[in-house]
């Protein structure tokens, strides 16, 4: 028996209709992705040659490029530029070897791969709550690993699609164009290195003035190299393109759902953390009372009795940076679990402040002990870093106290800090 229903054929009562699935879109792949997709092989193989300068160069304006292309329709928010300017400061550093605060390109180049991510989820338009923020683990969740993971397999498909629509229309003139033009673009590369080959040989001194310049693009051929560049490739691909095919309005109400869960949190009593943090403050007061001849030798010049300078210098200054990073947690969990929030309550809002002003204290204390060090046996990588860790770190109290008493967000700027500051000491 057809239990079919013919158009205008009412159902019998208790009867349920049935549900109507939504058809899923068919795969499709613009010409830029398709030439997006072929870049990202040859990008796979340069990243293994970040090193060399010329390489480098080659790799983050194709990075540039490719983001931009892909993103063409989709408004550059302002954020983006800090983040592409540090970028570019960072491959600066390591293409005039200006990176003495780490000794080694493996630093700049490090710092480099996660601002590049950032920058790609702020032009994009992917960061969760539109700008970077408090939610900054889940957009770096999304842009380290679920966006380009997600989409790992997108090159592949791409290309498929390119190949499948060769002889189709439209489809067919831009996948014919592509490939001319990607097959003209590799003959002209080839007769181009002929060309400065040949001249080098015919003229010693030219030959000398292109030596250092050749020394930038140099690469061996490698069996392993080729096969482990495919992966990296597919990730890049996957982290430019897969981010383009992302919903925005999404990735916002996933950010939008945090947050309320975050608010669901709010189930300790606020006396309980307003003993805790008290005892908190007690603890650095007297730690100031008892140890304020040791703390503030630096800044009269007087060592305590039986230590040399760099003894002193040295001893409690890590520790006095951890004892921040403590602080920071402590008052993240004073944000997020009292049933009231610290501009809510007053008596939690001028103890989390007096917490913000003692790691603030603690922040002037080690930059005073490191500059003695530094003003007795000057500069080192070492120090350098160890001074960039505790003006971030007094950075960090001092937009924490603003967000206290204005209620303006100041964790952007605090990344921004952090970000410029740390582009900066790469070209020392």
């Amino acid at each position: 028996m057809n239990d079919t229903k013919l158009p205008g054929e009412e159902l019998s009562a208790g009867e349920m209709p049935a549900p109507i699935l939504p058809e899923k879109p068919r795969f499709s792949a613009s010409w830029v992705e398709i030439a997006a997709a072929l870049a990202c092989y040859v990008l796979g193989w340069i990243w293994f040659d970040l090193e060399q300068p010329g390489w480098l160069l080659v790799f983050v304006a194709a990075f540039i490029g490719l983001a931009e292309l892909l993103h063409r329709e989709t408004p550059r928010p302002r954020e983006s530029w800090v983040w592409l300017g540090c970028m570019l400061v960072l491959t600066a550093s390591v293409v005039f070897d200006r990176y003495n605060a780490w000794e080694e390109a493996f630093f700049p180049l490090f710092f480099l791969h996660i601002f590049a991510v950032w920058w790609v989820l702020s032009r994009s338009g992917r960061l969760s709550e539109g700008e970077s923020g408090h939610l900054l683990p889940l957009d770096a969740l999304n842009g380290f690993i679920i966006f380009p993971f997600k989409h790992f397999f997108l090159r592949v498909r791409s290309l498929w699609y390119g190949l499948k629509h060769l002889g189709r229309g439209e489809k067919r003139v831009k996948t014919e164009t592509l490939v001319w033009s990607a097959a003209a673009v590799l003959a002209a590369v080839l007769l181009f290195a002929k060309a400065v080959q040949l001249l080098m040989r015919a003229d010693e001194g030219f030959g000398a003035l292109l030596k250092d310049f050749a020394s930038w693009f140099s690469f061996d051929f490698d069996g392993i190299r080729l096969l482990f560049s495919l992966p990296v490739g597919a990730y890049v691909f996957g982290l430019l393109a897969g981010a383009a095919r992302e919903d925005a309005e999404l990735i916002r109400a996933r950010g939008s759902r945090l947050k309320t869960w975050l608010a669901t949190l709010r189930r300790v009593p606020a006396p309980v953390f307003a003993v805790l943090m008290a005892a908190f403050a007690l603890l650095y007061l007297a730690f100031f009372i008892l140890q304020a001849r040791y703390l503030f030798g630096a800044f009269t010049r007087t060592l305590p009795e039986g230590f040399v300078v760099a003894e002193y210098a040295r001893q409690g200054f890590f520790e006095l940076c951890r004892v921040m990073a403590v602080n920071f947690a402590l008052l993240w969990l004073a944000s997020r679990l009292p049933s009231l929030s610290l501009r809510e309550q007053t008596l939690l809002r001028v103890l989390a402040a007096v917490l913000l002003g003692e790691s603030l204290l603690f922040a002037v204390i080690a930059a005073s002990k490191l500059g003695l060090y530094i003003d007795c046996f000057g500069f080192t990588p070492l120090r350098l870093q160890s001074f960039w860790l505790v003006c971030v770190l007094a950075a960090g109290c001092v937009c924490a106290l603003t967000t206290l008493f204005t209620g303006k967000k100041s964790f952007r700027a605090w990344m921004y800090f952090g970000a410029a500051t740390l582009s900066l000491l790469c070209l020392v």
